[in-house]
């Protein structure tokens, strides 16, 4: 309680110093050119729906590609434009939700395709989106967002085009951010000595291939999706595959090579000290310590507080409140991704004026007692996790969008527990959806990935 309370007590103090209400209505007119930045799952599936609403919009991608963080990509740390590399793809990757909770409304994966299809079918999945909705003659390439600034009564968006290195500002009414989500930024530890150690350090983000490891000492630190997934790949390449980690789950037979450590206490030149006092040596360390968000272009004028941990405040977890013409689509946490599908359609129909927000008073108020209700850190103000069919419902009914199904919610909390315990096979089965409430699973290990999409 006491936590909730200090959280709130800053808040209103942020909102306080920062909240401008302008007319008090929260009012957004039909946008007569809006901007997309990102062309990744969210930004074409806001783009889908924003040409479906008949709004003039222009998707800027900063590289060369459609896909986000789903098109692999062998760089490392940098792309072939000189990029910060925005995609965290690797070999072997398979997804770790059910495909028919990744797909696009009325875009269904052909049938065969692998319950959990891999990174690379997925990303073949997008392609043929963006294609049989013809968005690619929307998207202006290599237009790398440097600036989103208010100035008088519209947005100001500067970019780079990495071709020629030269600087471009467009105005738009309305602004779509689908870049930066949840899976750009790495977060890296820091731990007594490592500046010592001789060996080779890297985050997941670079993680590429599991043949490079084949044969070394390799240390994987944490075990969220990442960290548990290169334990499985890693597991029988390695001599010796150290995991740290304090997630209590049902652990697999990984490997005879395979030794669960506590967290780590300190790096030494050749290995790790763990919090029991053991040591390991180890040539390789992995950092599947998980990301920030990163919003790099964004002027603190622009009404949300945007760190790395969080994005602040937003209605509906999408709507900038101060200025409502402006929305984020992807930020929120712990959910699939049928929900940043949903975040599309409500954006899209908000630029298109299909429906009015409440007073920008009445969204701040509904944020405020969402989060004090929830007892929520400041951490999890992005969080929806199990509220995700509430969430559908909520948003379905102020924007008179498609009613994403309970049986998707339903999936994602079956899933969330049967991953933990059977992380070795639950990629093995299939899913069927029933109705709108129901779905049906059943083992049906199959050789190889079956992905029929032909672009």
């Amino acid at each position: 309680m006491a936590n909730s309370l200090l959280t709130c007590a800053i808040l209103l103090c942020f909102l306080t110093l920062t909240l401008e209400v302008r007319d008090g209505s929260g009012m957004v007119k039909p946008a007569s050119r809006a901007c997309i930045i990102g062309a990744g799952y969210a930004g074409l599936g806001t783009a889908r729906y924003m040409k479906d609403y008949g709004v003039n919009f222009t998707v800027f991608e900063a590289t060369r590609y459609v896909g986000g963080t789903w098109r692999f990509d062998p760089h490392v740390g940098t792309d072939e434009d000189g990029l910060p590399s925005f995609t965290s793809m690797y070999k072997h990757l398979r997804v770790n939700t059910p495909r028919q909770t990744m797909e696009y409304t009325g875009f269904q994966f052909p049938n065969g395709t692998h319950a959990y299809p891999t990174g690379e079918c997925f990303y073949k999945y997008i392609k043929l989106f963006a294609k049989e909705f013809d968005l690619n003659k929307y998207i202006q390439f290599r237009r790398l967002v440097t600036s989103v600034k208010w100035v008088d009564d519209h947005w100001a968006l500067t970019y780079t085009k990495t071709d020629t290195k030269t600087n471009h500002t467009e105005q738009c009414d309305f602004v779509a951010v689908a870049s930066g989500g949840e899976f750009t930024a790495p977060v890296w530890p820091k731990f007594e000595g490592q500046e010592t150690f001789k060996g080779n350090i890297i985050h997941s983000h670079d993680y590429k291939d599991p043949e490079d490891y084949r044969n070394k000492r390799v240390l994987i630190v944490g075990a969220g999706p990442s960290g548990l997934d290169l334990a499985i790949h890693l597991s029988n390449i390695t001599a010796k595959l150290v995991h740290s980690h304090h997630l209590r789950y049902h652990e697999p037979f990984f490997s005879d090579t395979y030794m669960k450590k506590p967290d780590i206490k300190m790096f030494t030149s050749n290995g790790v000290i763990f919090q029991d006092g053991s040591f390991e040596d180890v040539d390789n360390v992995i950092f599947c310590t998980g990301y920030g968000f990163t919003y790099p272009f964004l002027d603190k004028g622009v009404g949300v507080e945007a760190s790395g941990k969080f994005v602040l405040p937003l209605y509906q977890h999408t709507v900038n409140i101060r200025h409502p013409t402006m929305a984020f689509v992807g930020v929120a946490k712990q959910i699939f991704m049928c929900v940043r599908e949903a975040q599309a359609d409500y954006v899209a129909a908000l630029a298109a004026s299909r429906f009015q927000l409440p007073s920008q008073e009445t969204m701040m108020k509904a944020w405020m007692r969402a989060l004090d209700l929830k007892g929520r850190r400041l951490l999890d103000v992005n969080t929806i996790g199990t509220e995700m069919d509430t969430y559908f419902a909520d948003i379905s009914k102020e924007a008179g969008i498609y009613r994403r199904p309970p049986v998707l919610a339903n999936i994602r909390e079956f899933n969330a527990r049967n991953g933990l315990t059977d992380l070795i096979n639950f990629r093995d089965f299939d899913f069927q959806l029933i109705d709108d409430y129901n779905f049906k699973r059943w083992y049906n290990p199959k050789k190889g990935n079956s992905c029929p999409i032909d672009i």
